[in-house]
């Protein structure tokens, strides 16, 4: 196929092109869960020769670890400033008989 198309690189193969499509899979910070039911690979071992480890996954992985700190800090900052008084609960409450008499 790659001869009767004018301009295509020795290089260029089928091979090639499953290794590039792995890649942008594991760029769109796909699991390898996901990432081997799209590929067929039965075992992680297999995927992971053509999921290539490349910056824009390490910075995904930075930025996903970032806002895990972050919210763990926010969360951390809430138990320590102590648990919501009775009254905000009942506010905000959408079950809340006294929720709903409070607000008509």
């Amino acid at each position: 196929m790659r001869k009767k198309i004018d301009g295509v690189s020795k290089l260029f193969t089928l091979d090639a092109c499953r290794h590039g499509g792995m890649t942008e899979l594991e760029e769109a910070e796909l699991t390898d869960g996901q990432g081997r039911a799209l590929s067929g690979h039965k075992t992680a071992q297999a995927y992971r020769g053509y999921a290539k480890e490349t910056m824009m996954r390490a910075l995904a992985a930075t930025r996903k670890r970032h806002a895990h700190l972050l919210a763990q800090k926010e969360l951390d900052q809430q138990n320590a400033d102590g648990a919501a008084s009775p009254r905000d609960e009942m506010q905000t409450s959408p079950t809340s008989k006294t929720s709903v008499r409070s607000q008509g």
